[in-house]
């Protein structure tokens, strides 16, 4: 027979034969033991199921804060990339840091390299020959039978052209060195000539297309195969043999008699141009204010600077006379006129009075070459009678009329500069003219974001927009800079005084 569990009697009555309290019991104020034992089981069946429902509760509640942790941490996380987000387009943008062990750039182990194959055929042979030393003078050289030879890819009158440049080797007994001579068009240790990549300069700056538009431009019209890298590499190169000619263009923008500024978005940046008749100078800088100014024209320029009404170019920036650019008023004067003044008479008539005198400055202005000195005077001195009365004129009712009442009174000296010079022009459109083509350009390319490309691209729109406003050719400028470099001729084409102004 297997075992059996023994049932529990623990509830049931002990009877003893020698308890006389069997079913009234003092010790337990009358309570008869039965019902007492009974209770006693209950509560501690009772303890087991709290215990057990008390354990269970602690660890939901230790779950629930491990959830509740990852959650904040969660939210917090999420707070801090939606602030940033928010915040992203009013930001700087910066380069992202490189790690430690940045990863080597280029094509995969075991990759096939590419090299430009060389042409079939040859158009010309040049051998290059040298009459002294290029680097003593010296014109005791001797002739060596060691000859080396470069084949340059280039066009002609728009025509695809492979030159072979033949290198003669000499002796030098004064340096004591052995040296060969370059070619007049070729440009050392290049695969591409220097008339093909002034055109794509050109193309890419002033046209203003793509490197692959570029690429497919000398393609099908030329017949010269390129990619967009080596047209960045071209732009780098120009950067880089340009910048002598580029810091000479920006000191003598502080010798100039008068510049036109504006500045304008770039990508993340700002474009600026001073101009005049005779430059064309372009910025790009992180910056829109003052320091801008006054890096390029010093503290105080000592000519006529013609702008808009920008807070940059006011009271940190001191000139010999300033030229606000009358337009912007006339602008906002007509676009409350249109708008109309019914319940403010006095200022559409103050805005009438200020239209009709600043159209007869310039016209008076356009007139000076026609007029007598006399004459010119007189209309003049009536010019600034009629503005004097203006500016002393009670507030108006109006309140953006009265916003252009105080303007007249706060630059009441830099208004009418053009009719003491008459050189100077009564607007800044020269400047706002000259920037738009540069608008155009960050339009279709979306500007550049690294510190190299907004270099390349400075440098090359100015000496193109330079050399179109000197009447030089921009294609045969570039050609001489990428093989020559900035020569003291070519310095002296880009860079003359202006004659100072008369009143």
């Amino acid at each position: 027979m297997g075992w059996q569990e023994k049932p529990d009697n623990s509830h049931q009555s002990v009877k003893h034969p020698f308890c006389p309290f069997k079913n009234f019991c003092v010790f337990l104020h009358g309570a008869p033991p039965e019902s007492v034992l009974a209770e006693r089981e209950y509560l501690r069946k009772r303890v087991d199921e709290l215990e057990f429902a008390m354990d269970f509760t602690n660890s939901q509640v230790k779950k629930f804060q491990e959830r509740i942790k990852e959650l904040e941490e969660s939210n917090s996380t999420l707070e801090t990339e939606l602030s940033e987000a928010l915040q992203a387009p009013f930001n700087k943008y910066k380069k992202p840091e490189l790690s430690a062990n940045p990863k080597k750039p280029g094509a995969p182990f075991g990759h096939k390299g590419y090299f430009r194959q060389k042409p079939e055929q040859i158009d010309e042979n040049i051998e290059v020959c040298l009459d002294k030393c290029p680097l003593c003078g010296s014109e005791n050289i001797s002739p060596c039978s060691h000859t080396t030879s470069h084949i340059q890819e280039d066009l002609d009158s728009g025509r695809r052209a492979n030159t072979c440049f033949i290198h003669r080797y000499y002796w030098c007994p004064e340096c004591k060195k052995i040296f060969h001579g370059w070619g007049a068009k070729e440009i050392p240790r290049a695969f591409i000539g220097p008339e093909a990549r002034a055109k794509v300069s050109f193309l890419r700056h002033e046209i203003k297309v793509s490197y692959d538009d570029a690429k497919r431009t000398l393609q099908y019209f030329c017949g010269l195969t390129i990619t967009p890298g080596a047209i960045v590499g071209f732009d780098n190169k120009f950067s880089k043999q340009s910048e002598p000619l580029y810091e000479a263009l920006k000191q003598s923008l502080r010798e100039a008699t008068f510049i036109h500024a504006d500045e304008t978005g770039w990508k993340r940046d700002w474009l600026w141009i001073f101009t005049n008749p005779q430059i064309a100078f372009f910025h790009i800088d992180e910056s829109r204010g003052s320091k801008v100014v006054i890096n390029l024209l010093g503290e105080f320029y000592n000519g006529v600077l013609i702008t808009d009404f920008w807070n940059a170019y006011r009271n940190k920036i001191g000139a010999f006379a300033k030229q606000k650019c009358l337009r912007h008023i006339l602008g906002d004067i007509k676009k409350l006129l249109d708008k109309g003044l019914p319940k403010h008479p006095d200022a559409e008539t103050f805005l009438k009075e200020v239209k009709e005198l600043f159209k007869d400055a310039v016209l008076l202005h356009n007139q000076y070459s026609a007029l007598t000195a006399d004459a010119y005077r007189s209309a003049r001195k009536e010019i600034d009678k009629r503005f004097k009365k203006l500016r002393q004129s009670q507030p108006l009712s109006h309140h953006e009329a009265d916003n252009i009442r105080k303007r007249l009174i706060t630059f009441k000296d830099e208004l009418f500069v053009f009719l003491k010079y008459p050189a100077i022009e009564p607007t800044n459109n020269r400047a706002e003219q000259g920037i738009r083509n540069a608008v155009l350009f960050r339009k279709i390319t979306f500007g550049n974001r690294t510190a190299q490309g907004k270099k390349n691209v400075s440098i090359a729109i100015t000496v193109i927009r330079t050399a179109l406003l000197r009447s030089i050719d921009p294609i045969k400028a570039l050609q001489n800079i990428m093989t020559a470099g900035v020569t003291p001729e070519l310095l002296k084409q880009f860079i003359s005084t202006m004659p100072p102004l008369a009143p």
